[in-house]
């Protein structure tokens, strides 16, 4: 008996496939993966986004063995600036980014301002922010 396993999928991926390869390991339509990873992301986007990224640093893509983490980084890398060059995927990078940015700026007042304290999150979370800031800069830089 063959075990299933879970990969990043390539035939339906829109940005990494981690969505696309969960859905095709659960069986089910991957726009409904994608309809509650959104919701998630809505209520948790710091959690989600970095979920994101991790899931997409271990698990591996359809068709490729295991490789060190510091590949599948470097394919990950390659494949966010694949995206990023795409033309008219550009504008959305550049949402993406600015997006990124007004999170990780979000989160990091509501630990200066107590006003902001609907927005509070655990301690962990200044560095999520940070890192947000630092993806959003990093994608909007080479992006544009």
């Amino acid at each position: 008996m063959e075990s299933k396993r879970l990969f990043r999928s390539k035939k339906n991926r829109m940005f990494l496939g981690v969505l696309g390869g969960m859905a095709e390991y659960l069986d089910v339509d991957p726009a409904l993966v994608r309809l509650i990873f959104v919701v998630l992301l809505v209520f948790q986007p710091v959690a989600m986004a970095l979920l994101y990224f991790l899931a997409a640093l271990v698990i591996p893509e359809e068709g490729e063995g295991e490789k060190p983490v510091e590949e599948r980084l470097n394919d990950v890398t390659k494949e966010m600036e694949r995206v990023i060059s795409g033309g008219e995927k550009n504008d959305l990078i550049k949402a993406v980014a600015i997006i990124l940015i007004l999170l990780g700026v979000l989160y990091l007042v509501a630990f200066a301002i107590p006003l902001f304290f609907i927005f509070r999150v655990p301690l962990f979370s200044k560095l999520a922010a940070l890192l947000l800031l630092a993806i959003g800069i990093i994608l909007l830089l080479r992006g544009g």
